[in-house]
């Protein structure tokens, strides 16, 4: 009988040990005032980008550029500051770490077929010069627990994305429909593109605590995206300045897990799916020879976006 007290009392006394030390990790994931956290990570994105020109007449579509990104690796980087109670003010980005692999492909609606395309160009020698995104946000914490935080957030972030495509094939409607076909020479600059997109945006985040684990959640939304866009067209010596206004619309959604790995440190993982909505405005084409500019108002062109971004990253707590 006294054996089985013992072994009751011993059972008991770890149970309440391991809700201490569990009830010890769930405090110091708190939130605390004062508080620095530091984020370091390595990433890998993927996506596509859009490059559009409209005739401004009827508004057909005449010309269309799709840009990929594949399996981009890119390094993250975030600190996160605690001055209020219920405040919190963040900085962070991504930059991709080495130029990675992409794919452009050209459709042009140069003719009288309807739907079908005239002209077609395959750029598998495609590379994404420049990826890159930064922003600064504030959350206001309108539920704070240390087992559950849910607040508002207001943000503002720059993104840029870059391609130069080289070589590649055509099909080329001439005399006749796409009775022309042949390559471009290898490794000849063909177009480079860039995207800008300039995003104050407001958001959502949640973040729940159990035991040593944390899951977070952000969604942030903007219909003020001021959209740019800057293409070379290095065999015809021409270059696209879009102007595609400052009333695009943006939408993105992070999901996340950590592990506390000790109260200072944590593993993190994650993905985001952005998404830029195409915006439409005007466009200036320039000659470089001789360096005269068109104007073309309205809607006569436009860009657009999609990106999901993977990530693994440690953070640690001061």
């Amino acid at each position: 009988m006294n054996g089985r007290r013992t072994l009751a009392v011993m059972g008991l006394a770890l149970l309440v040990q391991d809700a201490a030390a569990d009830a010890k990790v769930t405090e110091e994931q708190g939130f605390q005032l004062g508080q620095v956290a530091v984020s370091l990570g390595l990433g890998m994105l993927n996506g596509q980008a859009q490059e559009k020109v409209y005739d401004t007449d009827d508004g057909k579509k005449i010309s269309q550029l799709n840009w990929d990104l594949k399996q981009i690796p890119t390094l993250h980087l975030g600190l996160t500051y605690d001055p209020l109670d219920w405040l919190s003010l963040e900085a962070r980005g991504w930059t991709q770490i080495t130029k990675g692999d992409g794919h452009m492909k050209d459709y042009d609606w140069l003719g009288d077929e309807g739907e079908s395309w005239t002209d077609y160009s395959d750029h598998p020698n495609t590379r994404v010069q420049k990826a890159w995104q930064a922003e600064v946000a504030a959350t206001a914490w309108a539920l704070k627990r240390d087992d559950l935080a849910v607040g508002v957030m207001l943000g503002y972030q720059r993104t840029q994305l870059g391609w130069q495509a080289r070589g590649g094939r055509y099909v080329y409607s001439e005399d006749d429909f796409r009775d022309s076909t042949g390559e471009f020479p290898r490794g000849e600059k063909g177009v480079s593109y860039q995207q800008t997109y300039d995003t104050p945006y407001i958001g959502l985040v949640g973040i729940y605590n159990y035991r040593a684990w944390t899951l977070e959640g952000r969604f942030k939304y903007s219909q003020w995206v001021k959209a740019r866009s800057f293409d070379t067209h290095h065999m015809r010596s021409l270059t696209v300045a879009g102007n595609n206004g400052n009333t695009g619309q943006m939408q993105s959604l992070a999901l996340g897990a950590s592990y506390q790995v000790s109260p200072q440190l944590a593993v993190k993982a994650g993905v985001d799916y952005q998404v830029h909505a195409e915006a439409k405005g005007s466009t200036r084409y320039t000659d470089l020879p001789s360096g005269q500019s068109y104007h073309f108002g309205g809607k006569s062109g436009s860009q657009a976006s999609r990106t999901v971004l993977s990530s693994l990253a440690v953070d640690y707590r001061f």
